[in-house]
């Protein structure tokens, strides 16, 4: 299946369902622009990737679908964002991450190994139709009772959301953090903190440069991934980022000029595969776009699947001096895999049963450690441990609790020791989005409190910049 590409889109487009059935993707401003999907999947031998309900951010073409719409690389175009759910065809009421009806993981977590102490690191096809798209009423009205602990998490998320991170000052590693905190959401203001925003992933997959810095190199005809300050901070990381944002397998990637897609970023990772080395974002990013099932080869010739990055990772270990963040992106990734499992409906046996009881066993000591007023141990999972300045505090306490409100089961969503450790989490941050806050430590204390919202209240991704947009355009007509 090749999809049609044209250039890099930086905003986020909605899916209609045109009177037929068919489904079509059109971009709100301009309203001259439509956005051209792929062509209906053709039949193969091999068995495709379990289905996501991912997000294409795709490309633009013309009102009618055929001649590419240039721009300037250097200034890109700019859209307000809305949310695509490619996989649904129909208007339906938002769907919790966590109860998807197709196989899918919430959004994730993401880390870099950092010069800085205080913390860590550094779309499905469906058939275009030119015809315009049939007017659909919207999803009807999900009421859920909102806690003031939600109301607090809200205006946190809001507050901060309403303050980006922007391409002079702000690394590809920063911004990658920005975006696990938000996903397709997440926007970036274009060279300097008060400039045109721009939705933050599309600029990293367009390879836009952000403090002088690209995500992705050319060497030799080669794409590299360097590990390095300012841009990945671990192997896959940007890869697992886009797949905690699902962002769909066939969106655009600008690399040396070249136009590819997500799937080609996909290959790369699943060749470079070495056995020895941290294989922790390789395991969340190839679990969600690969399935549990999935086997390959590396560019050696080994033998590797998504259950042998999973035995791997268990037998690496977890703790303050053994790995990244005292080993809760670890734990992230062994539990996004055994999400991955069940909603494939396969059975949780062999090394998925192990991950499932070592996640419950660390949930279980996470709890034991948290301290009195909510926070979770300064010094990770090691031992009990409450001191440092506020940074320290939120660079563990949000992967902690960024890690728990994504792999606690539902029932467990309103246990007073998880409730305690979101409001503190909340607290230590509302008010405080003009400060300099380490970028991976707030990063990862927002995506905790995003999870929470996504879970307990159903907020789907796309959703908080469209509200925002009414309001502050409702604001401004008062």
């Amino acid at each position: 299946m090749q999809p049609r590409m044209a250039h890099c889109w930086l905003g986020i487009v909605t899916l209609f369902a045109t009177a037929g059935g068919a489904a079509e993707l059109t971009l709100q401003q301009p309203s001259a622009l439509l956005i051209v999907v792929d062509e209906a999947p053709q039949a193969t031998d091999e068995a495709a990737p379990p289905a996501n309900d991912d997000f294409n951010l795709g490309p633009i073409t013309d009102a009618n679908g055929a001649a590419d719409v240039e721009h300037d690389s250097s200034e890109p175009q700019s859209a307000e964002p809305e949310l695509v759910d490619e996989h649904s065809g129909a208007a339906e009421a938002a769907i919790p991450l966590m109860e998807a009806a197709e196989p899918d993981a919430q959004a994730g977590s993401e880390t870099e190994t950092s010069d800085e102490d205080a913390t860590d690191e550094q779309p499905a096809a469906t058939q275009s139709d030119d015809s315009a798209p049939a007017a659909v009423p919207p999803p009807p009205a999900v009421l859920v009772r909102r806690s003031p602990l939600h109301r607090l998490v809200q205006s946190v998320l809001d507050e901060y959301y309403r303050a980006p991170l922007n391409t002079r000052d702000d690394s590809p590693w920063s911004v990658l953090h920005w975006s696990i905190a938000y996903g397709v959401d997440a926007k970036v203001a274009v060279g300097r903190p008060n400039g045109q925003q721009v939705t933050a992933i599309g600029w990293l997959c367009c390879n836009y440069p952000a403090a002088g810095k690209q995500m992705i190199d050319v060497r030799n005809g080669k794409w590299d991934l360097e590990i390095a300050p300012g841009r990945q901070g671990h192997d896959a990381q940007f890869l697992s980022m886009l797949a905690q944002s699902r962002v769909n397998r066939n969106y655009l990637l600008r690399v040396g000029g070249q136009e590819e897609t997500v799937e080609q970023l996909i290959e790369y990772e699943k060749r470079t595969c070495r056995r020895g080395q941290e294989l922790t974002f390789k395991l969340t990013a190839l679990s969600h776009y690969e399935g549990t099932e999935a086997k390959w080869k590396n560019a050696r010739g080994e033998s590797w699947s998504v259950t042998n990055l999973l035995e791997e990772e268990l037998a690496a270990p977890v703790g303050r001096y053994e790995a990244t963040c005292g080993g809760l992106h670890r734990l992230f990734a062994i539990n996004y895999a055994v999400d991955r499992r069940l909603r494939e409906g396969l059975p949780i046996d062999g090394p998925y049963r192990a991950a499932q009881r070592k996640t419950q066993q660390y949930q279980q000591r996470a709890f034991r450690l948290q301290n009195r007023d909510g926070s979770f141990s300064t010094a990770w999972l090691d031992n009990a441990e409450n001191r440092g300045d506020d940074t320290r505090r939120l660079t563990t306490s949000g992967h902690v609790l960024e890690w728990l409100v994504f792999s606690l089961p539902e029932e467990q969503l309103d246990d007073p020791r998880l409730l305690r450790g979101v409001q503190y989490i909340a607290q230590l941050l509302k008010g405080r989005s003009q400060e300099d806050w380490h970028p991976g430590a707030m990063g990862h204390a927002l995506h905790a409190l995003s999870i929470y919202e996504q879970r307990t209240l159903g907020v789907e991704p796309g959703q908080r910049s469209l509200r925002l947009a009414k309001g502050d355009t409702q604001t401004q007509q008062e």
